[in-house]
């Protein structure tokens, strides 16, 4: 295809949520894209499978720069980030669980290469043939199993004609965006082609501490692809792809409805324990009006340790609140995001016959992070009175410096490796039998470290254990005990044997079968907070192996009938299964008494299909139906400042509606509408947030391992007893043990009868049916039945629309008119579905006006994204409950605009 001819797709390309479509020279027929879904080339409106694709023209048009604008251009498609990796959910389908040992339920690939963990989530999309998401398990080819789908990023390959191109870009938020390729025949044997990408913006939310911003960006990214053709049945590339960001992303607005704590207890006044029954924030709709507080520092990591050990016995954030704007925060300091990935990809091809064609793909993958930042959610309004541990009013803490007041921050560094070998063998007979079989070996090694700090830790860990190693630098090394730390090391190894059968039964019917057999290995060790112990460094937990054996495939029916109202029309159904292996919870929950472990999940998914060309070419529609049965699927939830993972089953449903239309020359429209329905069938939790679950014979209490839940008469009882607040206040949440951290050791201690005490613990601990209990006696939460829930992240609806009209102009210019809408239905952040897990609808609308000249090869873009420019809330985590039990909201980026000129040569 002429460079010319290029460039004028880039100018009028549409996407639509199946393939990505060019005009033809005759103006009248819409024209597929060639994907490779099934890992062979073929028209996209020829695959069996529910797969969108976006080339780089139409990403370019639509404003689709990362990962996360896909949801506005794919049906029943959500998108959230996480600090390992992208969490994709495609028909509610994803990663609910948050562990170094986790699988994704939606495969990220590049270049067929499966990634475990990725920066699809930070990079943007450059120099890319086009982008493939795949809706549905995919159990046979597309390497490691993906229970809900596949993103893969297919790069531009070199090719043997000389091609360049610069984009440059400005925009609002001091934007500068730069992005190219030079592409270069070397002989008749290689071709080079060199991509590059850099982006430096400030920030979207402004710092009211400092007056500084903070989420801005800046970006470089490189890559460098070498393809080569010493025979005429051998050709292959070696790829290098290199990612780096450092800048203050991290920080998010965090919302919170304060929580003072009860003041009495079934009459009886609670006094000094009033800090003991504080979850730090109330349960509250992100959406409320009382949402603009603080949290209670009292029920924090930070302010329990500090009024335990007298540096501090009132909250911190006592009468202070935030601003109501959404993109203003107040953080201490700036904070740290430094992520970097290195990739390298060697495919080779062999046509061992003119029928039988032998790929090998070969990758290593290289991943680190670190993060750091204030994890307050505020600048605390009280500072420090004249206590033992501030004679002058401050602190001297290694981490935070000389400090008047409380401070914590938190963060954590990761690294991970990973090496892949595939081999693949795929026929091209004449007759009606084909395959495409082959193997995938995947080994990656992964080291993650969460830690939180606090100056009044630092404060205490010296005076209540001396031998503990504090750790003097300012960028801390995570020896230190003074601060905690949680240490994983993990492995996996996975090896599976694949291959798919192709039977052309007739000329317009065909049957696929698929096969695959998954073996995995997973090894893990993890270390424990060392907080207030001595020494330094780690103490490891007896290491973890588990291995997974599962069989999954596909089975497929394709027909092609002549109908006399359509141009094309291809009908399918298929059956599918999806595997995703199991894991390991942290030791912080294992010593809780949790689980250490979490079940695979499975998926038994149904779909029908019809894909039509009507109108001469003019009218695309394609519909699909789907049923999932789910067992297993996995979910994380908050606990001790770590994550504990479980499973549930749930049942998926829903249609999806796919067109594009031209109904005269230069004008196209589009609609992508998805419908979902899910509901979970079995699932028995406790909700860390909510977790006496409204009992009144209940009552929530705090403690530096996070929340319990206690007997309201046993703590009446208790309340009346001289000392008895003090205990509670300390020591709430110890269990029914009588060391000296508990109620009942301090009580013996104190010279209260045995009997007494006894009575008086164990009526502090006195549980009814339906309540979990941690492995201390403490009671961890009224169970939740969560039967007849939604999944999360799973809006009813998703509706996408676009049009686009083309103006001839004189001299060779053209000039296109694109706007697109989006809006998804309200939904839940959680799959408790409280209240106070709903998010809200909402839209969005992006516009873009292309001038092109395809005979001099430039085009100039005018660009606006979120043109009605609304502080949308698309999400939120609920802070761990030592963090104050927050709400960090996700937003929709500000109102965008700015110009771009790429010129090629």
């Amino acid at each position: 295809m002429s460079k010319a001819l290029l460039a004028s797709a880039s100018a009028l390309a549409l996407v639509w949520s199946t393939p990505v479509w060019a005009q033809s020279s005759g103006g009248t027929v819409i024209e597929e894209l060639i994907v490779t879904a099934q890992k062979r080339e073929e028209s996209v409106q020829d695959v069996p499978i529910a797969v969108s694709a976006f080339s780089e023209q139409a990403l370019r048009s639509q404003g689709i720069d990362g990962a996360g604008n896909l949801v506005q251009s794919v049906p029943n498609l959500t998108f959230t980030r996480r600090a390992l990796r992208t969490n994709f959910q495609i028909r509610g389908v994803g990663a609910q669980l948050v562990s170094t040992g986790g699988d994704d339920g939606v495969g990220v690939h590049h270049n067929n290469v499966p990634l475990t963990a990725n920066r699809l989530a930070d990079a943007e999309f450059y120099d890319v043939e086009r982008v493939e998401v795949l809706r549905g398990p995919q159990g046979t080819l597309y390497g490691r199993n993906a229970t809900g789908g596949v993103v893969n990023v297919i790069t531009n390959k070199p090719t043997d004609v000389f091609d360049a191109s610069v984009t440059a870009e400005i925009g609002n938020y001091n934007s500068i965006k730069l992005q190219g390729f030079v592409n270069v025949p070397l002989g008749d044997m290689f071709q080079l082609r060199a991509a590059g990408f850099a982006l430096q913006r400030d920030g979207y939310t402004d710092n009211t501490l400092n007056g500084q911003d903070i989420d801005d960006r800046e970006i470089w990214a490189a890559r460098v692809t070498l393809g080569f053709t010493p025979t005429d049945n051998f050709r292959g590339y070696i790829l290098w792809d290199n990612f780096s960001e450092d800048d203050t992303r991290g920080a998010r607005k965090q919302l919170c409805q304060k929580d003072v704590g009860l003041t009495n207890v079934l009459g009886v006044p609670t006094g000094a324990a009033q800090a003991a029954f504080t979850q730090g924030c109330l349960p509250a709709s992100v959406y409320g009006d009382n949402v603009y507080g603080t949290t209670n520092q009292l029920s924090t990591f930070t302010g329990i340790i500090a009024r335990q050990i007298g540096l501090q016995s009132t909250d911190a954030f006592a009468g202070k609140t935030i601003s109501r704007d959404l993109r203003e925060i107040e953080v201490y300091g700036r904070p740290t995001y430094r992520p970097r990935t290195d990739l390298y990809e060697l495919n080779l091809e062999w046509d061992v016959t003119p029928e039988l064609t032998a790929t090998s793909l070969t990758s290593y993958n290289e991943n680190e992070n670190y993060t750091r930042g204030d994890s307050t959610g505020g600048f605390s309004s009280v500072p420090f009175g004249i206590t033992p541990f501030t004679p002058t009013g401050v602190l001297n803490d290694p981490q935070f410096g000389i400090t008047d007041r409380l401070m914590s921050e938190s963060g954590g560094t990761s690294h991970n490796e990973q090496w892949t070998q595939e081999l693949r063998l795929q026929s091209n007979f004449d007759g009606p039998i084909n395959f495409n079989a082959g193997g995938i070996y995947l080994n990656y090694k992964a080291t993650s470290i969460t830690y939180v700090a606090t100056n009044a830790a630092t404060a205490a860990v010296r005076v209540v254990q001396p031998l503990a190693y504090v750790d003097p630098l300012r960028n801390p090394d995570f020896t230190g005990h003074n601060y905690y730390i949680s240490l994983s090391e993990y492995e996996l190894k996975s090896k599976a044997a694949f291959g798919e059968v192709y039977w052309q039964a007739m000329d317009d019917l065909k049957f696929t079968l698929g096969l695959r057999y998954t073996d995995d290995k997973k090894w893990t060790r993890g270390s424990g907070s060392t907080l207030f112990t001595p020494g330094r460094g780690p103490s490891f937990t007896p290491d973890q192996s588990v291995q997974f054996k599962e069989t999954t495939g596909r089975l497929n029916v394709d027909w092609s009938p002549d109908l006399s109202f359509t141009d094309d029309t291809l009908l399918y159904a298929s059956y599918s299964k999806g595997y995703k292996g199991g894991g390991f919870n942290p030791p912080g929950v294992v010593t809780l008494g949790l689980n250490p472990s979490y079940e695979p999940e499975f998926v038994n998914a149904f779909e029908v299909g019809a894909k039509n060309t009507l109108a001469d070419g003019r009218l695309l529609l394609n519909l699909t139906g789907f049923y999932y049965d789910y067992q297993g699927y996995q979910i994380g939830r908050s606990v001790n400042r770590s994550v504990y993972n479980e499973n549930i089953d749930a049942k998926i449903w829903g249609v999806e509606m796919e067109s594009i239309w031209e109904p005269i020359d230069n004008l196209r429209l589009n609609a992508n509408i998805g419908y979902l329905n899910t509901e979970i069938d079995q699932g028995k939790v406790v909700d860390t947030f909510n977790r006496t679950q409204g009992n009144s014979a209940y009552i929530y209490a705090n403690s530096t391992n996070g929340g319990c839940i206690l007997n309201a008469q046993g703590v009446a009882n208790l309340l009346q007893v001289p000392g008895g607040a003090t205990l509670l206040a300390n020591f709430a949440c110890g269990g029914t043990g009588s060391g000296t951290s508990t109620i009942r050791g301090r009580l013996l201690a104190a010279g209260v009868p045995a009997a007494t005490a006894n009575a008086l613990t164990n009526g502090v601990y006195n549980y009814g049916p339906g309540v979990s209990l941690f492995a201390n006696g403490a009671g961890e939460g009224v169970i939740q039945d969560l039967s007849g829930n939604d999944l999360p992240n799973a809006p009813e609806w998703t509706v996408s629309l676009g049009a686009q009209y083309r103006w001839e102009l004189p001299n060779g210019w053209n000039a296109t008119l694109r706007g697109d809408y989006y809006r998804q239905s309200e939904s839940y952040m959680r799959y408790n579905n409280a209240f106070f897990d709903n998010i809200e609808a909402w839209e969005n609308v992006n516009a873009s006006l292309i001038v092109a000249n395809p005979d001099i090869d430039l085009s100039v873009q005018l660009f606006v994204k979120n043109l009605l420019d609304d502080d949308t809330i698309v999400g939120f985590d609920i802070n761990d409950e030592n963090l104050g039990a927050t709400r960090s909201v996700f937003l929709l980026d500000p109102r965008l605009y700015g110009i771009s000129i790429t010129k090629g040569f």
